[in-house]
C-alpha cells in the first residue's frame, strides 16, 4: 500500500484553505492518480513546443489562429505526454484568399484565373475581399472579412501591407505573398513580380529594329517602382544604338488613361513629332490611342504604339495594341503552390522573378521614313 497525499484548495469569503486528504492506495491504482492529478501545466508543453500557453490553449480546444505545422507539433507532443485532454481536432483550412487594392484594376481576372485553377486542382474555396470600394473609398471591412474566411493562404495585389494585415494572418496562421508589386513589399512578404526592366528593354530593341529613331515615352509616379524600371529598360536598348531619349519627350503622368491623352496630345503637336510612343502600362496606351484618334492620326501607319501589361482590352482595341504580357495568371499558381507547400521553410525563396513576352499586334509598323 501507498500513502498519497492529495491538497486541495477550497476558497470561502476571500480566503483560501488547503484541505489535506489521506488516501490509502495499491500499487495498481497508484498510476491513475499521477495521470489524474499531475496533469502538465501548459506553460511546460509551450516550453518544450517552443511556442506559448495561449498557442497550447488553442490547439487543446480546438480554436484557430495555430499554423498548421505548429499544431501538428503541440499535438504530438500532447499524445506523447498522455496528456489528459485529448486536442479537439481542428479542420484545416481550404480556402485561398485575395486581397485586392480595387476590383476596377485590370490585372484582377488573370490574378482571380491563377487562384481559380489552383483551387480546383487542390479541392479549395477562393474567396476574394477588396480594400477600396467602387467609389475609391477605404474599405475597412475587409479585415474582417479575411478573419472570417481564416484562410490557408493569402494573396495581396499592393506592395504596400499594413502591419495590422500581416500580424493578422500571422495570427491566423496563413502564409501570404504580394503578386507583382508597384512598390518594394516588406521584408516578411513573399514577394511575386516580373522582369520589367527587361520588359522595357525589349519593347525598345522591337521598335528600333522597325526602322524608328524618334520616340517619346509617357510613365507612371516615379514612387510606383515599375515605371522607373521599364522607363530604364526602354533607354538602355536606345543607347546601344547611340539614340538618347530626350528628356522632354518623357512625360509622367497617373495610373489611367486621361493624363496620357493629354500627355500624347502635346507630344503630337510638337514640330517633330515621335514616330512611336511607349506607354508604360496598356491603360496609358488607351490614352494614346484616342489622342491620335483626335488629331486624325493613323495607328500604325503614322504613329506606333506600345503598351505594357497586356490586359484583356489590349487585344481588342482598333487596331490591336503591342505589348508585353505580364503572365499573372501563371504567377498567381505558381506564387500559390510554393505557399502551399509542405515542405516550406523560412529560408524558402522569398522573391519570384518571372519574365515578360512581347505580343506583336497591329499598334506597330515600321517608321515612317522607312515606308517613304
Amino acid at each position: 500500500m501507498h500513502l498519497n497525499t492529495i491538497i486541495t484548495t477550497y476558497q470561502n469569503n476571500e480566503k483560501k484553505f488547503l484541505y489535506y486528504t489521506v488516501i490509502m492506495t495499491s500499487p495498481s491504482s497508484q498510476n491513475n492518480i499521477q495521470s489524474t492529478n499531475q496533469r502538465p501545466k501548459l506553460s511546460h508543453i509551450a516550453k518544450l513546443a517552443h511556442t506559448t500557453p495561449s498557442t497550447v490553449s488553442k490547439v487543446i480546444n480546438g480554436r484557430s489562429g495555430v499554423s498548421d505545422e505548429t499544431r501538428q507539433r503541440i499535438e504530438a507532443l500532447l499524445k506523447e505526454m498522455e496528456y489528459s485532454k485529448p486536442p479537439v481536432k481542428h479542420a484545416l483550412s481550404t480556402t485561398i484568399m485575395l486581397v485586392l487594392d480595387s476590383m476596377a484594376n485590370p490585372w484582377v481576372l488573370d490574378i482571380m484565373q491563377g487562384a481559380t485553377d489552383t483551387a480546383v486542382k487542390r479541392s479549395m474555396t477562393v474567396t476574394i475581399c477588396a480594400k477600396n470600394a467602387s467609389d475609391g473609398s477605404l474599405n475597412d471591412t475587409y479585415r474582417q472579412a479575411i478573419r472570417r474566411a481564416r484562410p490557408k493562404v493569402v494573396i495581396f495585389d499592393n506592395a504596400y501591407v499594413p502591419m495590422r494585415d500581416r500580424t493578422l494572418c500571422q495570427e491566423l496562421g496563413a502564409r501570404y505573398a504580394v503578386i507583382d508589386p508597384s512598390g518594394t513589399p516588406c521584408k516578411d512578404c513573399m514577394d511575386v513580380r516580373i522582369d520589367n526592366w527587361t520588359g522595357g528593354f525589349e519593347i525598345g530593341s522591337y521598335l528600333i529594329g522597325l526602322g524608328h529613331r524618334n520616340f517619346a515615352a509617357i510613365t507612371g509616379p516615379a514612387s510606383t517602382t515599375c515605371y522607373p524600371a521599364r522607363l530604364d529598360g526602354f533607354r538602355a536598348a536606345l543607347a546601344q544604338h547611340d539614340i538618347m531619349l530626350d528628356p522632354t519627350q518623357i512625360r509622367e503622368g497617373d495610373h489611367w488613361s486621361e493624363s496620357a491623352r493629354l500627355h500624347a496630345l502635346d507630344l503630337l503637336q510638337q514640330k517633330v513629332r515621335p514616330s512611336a510612343i511607349f506607354a508604360c502600362s496598356d491603360t496609358q496606351a488607351l490614352g494614346v490611342y484616342d489622342a491620335a484618334h483626335q488629331l486624325g492620326l493613323s495607328i500604325p501607319d503614322d504613329l506606333s504604339i506600345t503598351g505594357f501589361d497586356d490586359i484583356d482590352s489590349a487585344r481588342h482595341l482598333g487596331p490591336p495594341l503591342t505589348t508585353m504580357k505580364q503572365p499573372l495568371a501563371e504567377m498567381t499558381r505558381t506564387t500559390l503552390a510554393t505557399l502551399l507547400s509542405e515542405h516550406q521553410s523560412e529560408d524558402a525563396q522569398r522573391t519570384l522573378l518571372f519574365p515578360p513576352t512581347l505580343v506583336v499586334r497591329g499598334s506597330t509598323g515600321p517608321a515612317p521614313e522607312i515606308r517613304e
